[in-house]
């Protein structure tokens, strides 16, 4: 046999548990870079920007054919997947 006192706070345990509570996600990327993808698109101030070794890299894709200019300036942007 269950008193009221029972009862109630079962009732109000159930309903705490039925309580919805937002998430809280955070929205900032870290900057990541990789071979593949060493220039970022999240600061245009940092140094891959103005490395000339890797504007370099690009500048002979152009020269090869292998990119247009306008795909060299997306990349140098870090706008690109």
């Amino acid at each position: 046999m269950c008193s009221k006192d029972t009862e109630r706070t079962v009732t109000l345990v159930a309903k705490h548990d039925q309580q919805q509570h937002p998430l809280i996600v955070l929205m900032e990327d870290e900057i990541i870079r990789t071979d593949d993808h060493p220039f970022c698109n999240i600061d245009p101030t940092c140094g891959c920007h103005e490395d000339s070794r890797l504007l370099a890299e690009v500048h002979e894709a152009v020269e090869q054919g292998l990119i247009t200019q306008a795909e060299a300036t997306l990349i140098i942007q870090g706008k690109t997947l």
